[in-house]
């Protein structure tokens, strides 16, 4: 990078300095105030974050608001959504924001720095200069829709947040921390009830109190000129200097400014949170106050005491609380809040409920950090206090590498925030220039000093800010899970809203509409078409990837091959000098970056060859692997369990063992067939890695007691995923899919639950595990095995093959190993009886939840696999035409506060293509919309008519007042419908402008992954994991770079269409609120063709899933339900002889049932005199009875619209559906002949023989 200037314009500099090779420096206007920090971090991006800090005495949510509204237009700007349709020009996604409690922050991540630079001057003015409508206010944060409910974006994110435990206990500790007035206790993002107060002028105000000149840092990281940057902040300067507003205001009060209140006694507060299983999932918190911000020492001491409290199954609290018997929870775990002054706690997670009643969790706590106080810290393990702070020296300098812009940009914004010599020419400021950042960046000098630090000094520490008489008080805080608490929650909001609607009225419920839709249209505020133009997409050649140079060995053909990079061949000459006179045993990769400081090893080990039985014990041993003792062997000595945790954390950065990469506790990932074990250490040390690994697989012991926690442990994280409403969804389609004999089904997390609490539970049954496990090692230690390694391989030198010269990778067999096994792709791992909807079916569930409040989609379509597939790069375009912020989805979907948001993804591994929905207020209303958009989208303009006919399929017409549907002819209304249908004419075809912003987008969405050292080699072993070529990312730039409308729009045909009008099979996983799951039921009717569901609570899907053939047993209830039976309903059905012969329908789906049935739908969500009542009262007597199969009676089938006798009908159905299904088919679905000759027998006798 050229020089850094002293000045630019009216930017002086203010501090430039070095950190691990990346200058830091910082210009501040002299005539402004605004200043400017870049981190000239060495990276194929540029992220821009623009900081501003706010604080807020309320919980209306102004900051949160704002943080929205920003983005709809500034002065010199002022179109809705400009500001997102230009970054997409600039190679990036659009635009993002958060707000924190102390500050809002904005950001643009760019490819190269061309684009940065262009959109800059832009995303300032709307920053400092927006226009901040009513009519914005109305659409992004909250109105009152026609039905009388509430809704806008900001609304429904916090609707979605409001009630979740983690927040709920973090609310409760916060009030009781800072009693009296204090903003660090205040809801910045809103709650609801004030958010449905907060007026736009309220926001207004808030923004002429922060958002300044003086109160702004733009920061940058990544390869920009100072000196550019100075002058693309020009107009920013020019235009601040003319405004009246500014030059009005008076001196910054510095945000933060006063003293934090604390707790004058320590307090223990109780609350209840929603949750489906109330026996385990608790939560508990224990906070203090800490030190201030600029006591940097005293932080530093205070995070590694909580490290060596928490940290892992041998920390003093782990063992307290997790590994003693009985488990009192899963997870330990700290957090620490930076601020004026720190707050930090220590949190109790997945904590069973049983247990907590039995014990003072406080008291507990408080023995505990006395032990360690007294005899001036003796009882302290020094030892392994000095083994943590080195790992979190390491950890420091990986972060350096592994996400530079994330550790450079967040030390900038606390320094901005809080630190009195950031820009010492500003308010308030002093010191040495730039001196705090400096030394918080430098954190391995920080925690060098701590390796001096004596046991009483750590006692002190513990003393001081935990225990002692100038410590804060403690405040403790439980919540414990409560089905009744979701219940009442939804049923109160349900009320509320009744409440509304009826105050409002029919009149004051059509104003809203109105109000909603005017809105609506002044946001529409189209952009120039010549700005958008004068925005010339970056030249991409410019920008310089990372470069990842790849070796294989491989041991099926006996060669070492180069496949990819500038310097493989150097690479290969290196392994083959080293590999002598043979290579090694096993298939390996090397992925090789100049001046990485850091090697990732990983073993690769398939499980193809196990048993059912073993796979199920998988989870266990992936939970386990780095916290069992060692036996002697020839690569080490005997070891207990604590030596081995030890000396992991001595040696290593990180670690992993699961299933496939990236899976967890109860999830696989890719390469799904294979168990991985990986760890990450300093390059100096990387010949240990290789060495841990071996003994990791082969001298584990599979020690009774270890296991015994761990089963504990993993039980008592189940009830988060009872409660985990999108991870319900996502289970569900997994469910659809995967074999249950496949790891996809040994990771199911309810199974895991049956199996362990059953097997698992008792001596005999961990003592059969320990033994199967062993036999598990032996198996998998006799099969093929794949190494990578990944690093500066080129530096680690000639002995870079030696660690892997020695058993487990080297086999002990004359016969040597098994055939190698590649690697799976996911959807190798489908189950035959795999849900797949023929042509316009669809097939899926609707889960309801009352710990849930918002609701969340998946629908899934099939599509092409091939990694080079020509429509590969027109596919990923249309997906970002359709989904890029400002864009067709955003601006009817979550503009219209339908959804807080949705996404589509193309997945080559599964083969499908995937719609979703998010924190949906209204996901029927969401989806018809992405219905009409596309549909309009994949017509060109001259078919105008057969678009609107296609869009209008899946919209059914709107009913007025009078419940007559709205004509072509006769009311007032109509002008409004032409207005719709001239939006719809603009959204016909594609726009080349938005097109070229979908290419760019789809550019930075390539290259984004790989802006750092781990991501490139990351991606090059992924290629080989995904059996992709290893030039994939290089040959789809180019392809991208070369799609035409009509490529895009014919992918857009093939494949986005058919995901919402239906053409093709289409699977959905739906998940809603318990209170609203009848509404979502009705509304579901619109959609056309028809979503097939079969309904499920969350006990019902639990039970469904929890067997061994848990996911065949819900693929049969899809097939079997697939005409809207709950799947209560449908096993009773075919569950044997019903105990009455009265059958009554229920109103909720217009389906037959005898009592028993119903009971066994309802029981658990209504008490059996609520159920009798509900029988008497509101199920009407079905019809007709029994079918008489002699009487000749014909009735027409909804599926077809053929009339069919019962036994014509049976005939057809037999052996998908039993007997009562058909039953309850006929009585209440199937409708009678009027006034029409039946079809001849022979006809329907024909059509039930062919029908598949």
């Amino acid at each position: 990078m050229p020089a850094v200037p002293e000045a630019v314009d009216t930017f002086e500099l203010v501090f430039e300095f070095d950190y691990q090779d990346v200058p830091v420096i910082l210009y501040r206007c002299s005539q402004t105030g605004l200043r400017l920090a870049v981190a000239q971090v060495q990276s194929p991006t540029v992220h821009g974050y623009f900081a501003t800090q706010t604080e807020a005495f309320d919980d209306y949510g102004s900051p949160h608001t704002l943080e929205h509204l920003i983005f709809l237009g500034s002065e010199r700007y002022p179109y809705k959504g400009v500001l997102d349709i230009l970054a997409n020009r600039c190679l990036a996604q659009g635009t993002n924001a958060w707000t924190d409690t102390d500050h809002t922050c904005y950001t643009v991540d760019t490819a190269g720095s061309e684009g940065f630079l262009n959109i800059l001057p832009i995303y300032l003015d709307h920053v400092l200069f927006p226009t901040l409508t009513d009519s914005g206010f109305i659409t992004e944060v909250h109105h009152v829709t026609g039905e009388g409910a509430n809704a806008g974006v900001v609304y429904c994110e916090m609707q979605a947040r409001e009630n979740e435990a983690d927040d709920m206990v973090d609310r409760a500790m916060k009030l009781a921390m800072y009693p009296g007035r204090c903003s660090y206790k205040s809801e910045t993002g809103g709650r609801l009830k004030e958010l449905r107060e907060l007026t736009n002028e309220m926001v207004r105000e808030y923004h002429k109190t922060y958002y300044r000149p003086d109160n702004l840092c733009v920061i940058v990281t990544g390869q920009v000129d100072c000196a550019a940057l100075c002058k693309a902040c020009a107009p920013t300067v020019e235009s601040i200097l003319k405004s009246d507003r500014i030059k009005s205001l008076p001196p910054l009060e510095k945000p933060f400014s006063s003293p934090v209140p604390k707790p004058s006694e320590s307090a223990r507060i109780s609350i209840a949170f929603p949750a489906e299983d109330e026996e385990s999932g608790a939560k508990c918190e224990f906070a203090w106050h800490g030190p201030a911000w600029d006591d940097m020492a005293e932080i530093a001491a205070l995070q590694m005491w909580l490290v060596y409290l928490t940290q892992d199954s041998i920390a003093p609290l782990q063992k307290a609380f997790v590994e003693k018997d009985p488990a009192l929870c899963g997870e330990v775990g700290f957090g620490m809040s930076e601020q004026t002054v720190y707050l930090f706690h220590i949190s109790l997670s997945s904590i069973n409920v049983k247990e907590l009643s039995t014990r003072d969790v406080d008291e507990e706590l408080s023995s505990i950090l006395k032990d360690h106080v007294k005899d001036a810290g003796a009882c302290i393990d020094m030892k392994r206090m000095t083994s943590l702070i080195e790992q979190k020296r390491r950890q420091s300098l990986s972060d350096v590498e592994e996400s530079p812009h994330d550790f450079y940009s967040g030390e900038i914004i606390g320094s901005f925030l809080y630190a009195s010599d950031f820009a010492p020419k500003a308010a308030g400021g002093s010191g040495t220039p730039g001196a705090s950042l400096k030394a918080r960046l430098d954190r391995p000098a920080q925690l060098s000093k701590l390796l001096e630090w004596k046991a009483d000094q750590w006692a002190r520490v513990c003393e001081r800010w935990m225990l002692g008489a100038s410590s804060s008080p403690r405040v403790t805080v439980i919540g414990t899970p409560s089905k009744a608490c979701g219940k009442k929650l939804q049923s109160d909001d349900a009320s509320r809203i009744e409440a509304q609607k009826k105050a409002l009225g029919e009149k004051g419920c059509k104003e809203a509409a109105e109000a909603v839709k005017k809105a609506e249209e002044e946001n529409e505020t189209d952009t120039p078409e010549e700005l958008e133009k004068s925005f010339q997409l970056p030249d991409v050649s410019k920008i310089r990837l990372i470069e990842v140079s790849t070796v294989k060995v491989d041991v099926g053909k006996g060669t070492i091959q180069s496949v990819y990079g500038e310097d493989a061949g150097r690479l290969k000459d290196m392994l083959q000098s080293a590999s002598g006179a043979s290579i090694p045993e096993m298939s390996m990769q090397f992925d090789h970056v100049t001046g990485a400081q850091f090697v990732e090893c990983q073993v690769m080990l398939p499980v193809d060859g196990l048993s059912v039985e073993q796979l199920e014990l998988l989870p266990l041993w992936c939970d386990v692997a780095f916290e069992l003792p060692l036996a002697a062997s020839d690569l080490g000595p005997a070891m207990d369990y604590e030596s081995v945790v030890g000396a992991l954390t001595d040696i290593t950065v990180d670690k992993h063992c699961s299933v496939g990469f990236g899976g967890g506790r109860f999830g696989v990932g890719s390469a799904p067939n294979m168990l991985v074990v990986s760890m990450k250490v300093e390059k100096s040390r990387y010949t240990e890695a290789p060495l841990w690994i071996a003994r990791m697989l082969a001298d584990t012991m599979f020690d009774v007691e270890r296991l015994k926690t761990a089963v504990k442990r993993i039980l008592n994280d189940v009830p988060n995923s009872k409660r985990d409403g999108s991870g319900l969804m996502r289970l569900a389609m997994r469910a659809l899919r995967f074999r249950d004999d496949s790891t996809y089904g040994a990771f199911n997390v309810f199974r895991i639950e049956r199996l362990f609490s059953k097997s698992l539970s008792k001596p005999a049954g961990l003592q059969k595990a320990a033994q199967d496990l062993e036999s598990i090692r032996t198996a998998l230690l006799a099969a093929s095995m794949f190494a990578r390694v990944g690093g500066d391989v080129l530096s680690l030198g000639d002995g870079i093959l030696k660690p892997w010269r020695s058993a487990p990778f080297v086999s002990a067999s004359s016969e040597g190993r098994a055939p190698v096994v590649a690697p799976a792709l996911m959807r190798e791992l489908y189950a035959k009886d795999k849900v797949r909807p023929t042509k316009g079916k669809t097939l899926g569930c609707l889960l309801s939840s009352s710990a849930e409040e918002s609701n969340y989609w998946t629908v899934d379509c099939d599509c092409f696999t091939d990694p080079r597939s020509p429509e590969l790069a027109p596919l990923l375009v249309a997906i970002e035409y359709i989904t890029a912020l400002e864009g067709p989805f955003w601006r009817k979907i979550r503009g219209k506060g339908l959804s807080y948001s949705y996404s589509m993804n193309h997945f080559l591994e599964l083969g499908i293509i995937r719609f979703s929905l998010s924190k949906a207020t209204d996901p029927v209303g969401a989806f018809l919309q992405a219905v009409q958009i596309v549909s309009c989208l994949c017509m060109e303009s001259d078919d105008q008519d057969e678009a609107e006919d296609t869009a209008g399929k899946n919209v059914p017409k709107e009913k007025n007042p009078g419940g007559e549907e709205k004509g072509d002819e006769g009311d007032d209304e109509d002008d409004e419908d032409d207005d719709d249908e001239e939006d719809d004419e603009d959204e016909l075809g594609l726009d080349p402008s938005s097109l070229e912003a979908a290419q760019s987008g789809v550019l930075f969405q390539l290259i984004e992954p790989i802006d750092t050292i781990p991501g490139a080699m990351g991606q090059a072993f992924d290629n080989t994991i995904v059996q992709q070529p290893p030039d994939q990312l290089q040959w789809l730039l180019k392809e991208v770079q070369g799609t035409t409308a009509d490529s895009v729009q014919a992918a857009m045909k093939s494949y986005i269409l058919p995901l919402f009008d239906g053409s093709k099979g289409r699977m959905v996983s739906l998940m809603c609120p318990a209170q609203k799951r009848s509404k979502i039921q009705a509304e579901l009717r619109k959609v056309k063709p028809a979503f097939n569901v079969v309904q499920l609570d969350v006990d019902t899907f639990v039970k469904t899933l929890s067997p061994a053939e848990g996911y065949a047993g819900l693929r049969a209830l899809v097939a079997e339900g697939g005409k809207g039976k709950t799947a209560a309903k449908a096993k009773a059905k075919g569950g044997g002889k019903a105990s009455g012969v009265e059958r009554r329908i229920d109103p909720e789906d217009g389906i037959a049932y005898t009592f028993d049935e119903i009971s066994a739908h309802y029981t658990g969500t209504y008490s059996k005199s609520g159920i009798r009542t509900y029988w008497e009262a509101q199920c009407s007597v079905a019809k007709g009875g029994k079918a008489s199969k002699d009487n000749g009676e014909k009735r027409v089938d909804p599926e077809d619209g053929v009339a069919y006798t019962f036994d014509e009908l049976a005939a057809f159905y037999k052996g998908k559906y039993q007997q009562h299904v058909l039953q309850a088919y006929w009585d209440s679905t199937c409708t009678a002949v009027r006034s029409r000759q039946p079809r001849s027998k022979a006809k329907a006798k024909s059509k039930a023989a062919t029908r598949t």
